[in-house]
């Protein structure tokens, strides 16, 4: 946890002065990134306080800790992620005691976005376990 940690303050590090300049004036939390991913770390809690451009800086990050650590690709925009994050937490507010990692890997899992070179089915069944996936797969096939 310490390394993804790390990489995360790493990359907020190198543009939080681009960050803040293009935030100024507009709402958001008014943390440091490094601060918003440490919380984020722990739960969801912050997320609805974000703005939107803190909440797509906060997915590219992790993707970008994905890639590094894993070497997974997560192919869908920082958008469409967002999206998913608030329609998750607005339909079971129960996830928001997960951390933005376990989030966006469940997510990238279930749009069968997530490339680290396994079976997509098979990799689904083992994350979600058997009841989610067959409900993933009614999701995926009906297009909800």
């Amino acid at each position: 946890m310490f390394g993804v940690l790390a990489v995360v303050l790493c990359l907020g590090f190198f543009s939080i002065k681009t960050e803040k300049k293009q935030m100024a004036g507009k709402q958001g939390t008014g943390m440091a990134f490094g601060d918003m991913m440490s919380q984020l770390s722990r739960n969801m809690s912050l997320w609805n306080q974000m703005s939107a451009d803190e909440k797509k800086q906060a997915v590219n990050a992790v993707v970008a800790v994905y890639k590094t650590r894993d070497n997974v690709a997560i192919l869908n925009s920082a958008d469409f992620y967002v999206a998913k994050i608030n329609e998750t937490l607005v339909n079971n507010a129960s996830v928001a005691n997960m951390d933005i990692m376990t989030m966006l890997n469940i997510l990238a899992v279930m749009e069968y976005d997530y490339y680290n070179g396994q079976n997509k089915d098979e990799l689904a069944r083992k994350v979600l376990g058997e009841k989610a996936f067959e409900e993933n797969q009614v999701r995926r096939q009906t297009g909800i």
